[in-house]
């Protein structure tokens, strides 16, 4: 199959042309076959730098996660904002783990701040 932009020979059952990227079908027809929204990562090694196993990252994002939700931050964003800590000083080189640790550093303190603030404005308000 020839493409209709650059002229260039492809194999029958391709749906972009090799060579320019663009869409083979005719006359604007959307192909059937859906692609994934996710890249696909085809060296190992770069999927190990782009993803982690780190469970105690995992963890204080969850934990953050969880104290936004009002009231509940009063208690979990402390909490998050530790395990977010202790996280970083045990990820290492792992960046993927790092960033989400710092992530939970992030919302577990601004949460925490926020909710006891609103507490303390709503105990002194009276």
């Amino acid at each position: 199959m020839n493409c209709p932009a650059c002229h260039a020979e492809n194999s029958s059952g391709a749906v972009t042309c090799a060579t320019c990227g663009r869409s083979l079908c005719a006359n604007g027809e959307r192909s059937a076959r859906r692609s994934n929204s996710r890249r696909r990562i085809s060296d190992p090694a770069e999927a190990a730098v782009t993803d982690t196993n780190n469970p105690a990252a995992w963890r204080a994002y969850r934990v953050s996660l969880w104290s936004v939700v009002p009231g509940l931050g009063l208690l979990l964003g402390p909490v998050a904002t530790v395990l977010g800590y202790q996280a970083v000083r045990d990820a290492g080189d792992d960046l993927s783990a790092s960033n989400r640790a710092k992530a939970a550093i992030v919302f577990g303190a601004g949460s925490a701040l926020t909710q006891w603030l609103g507490a303390a404005l709503i105990y002194f308000s009276h």
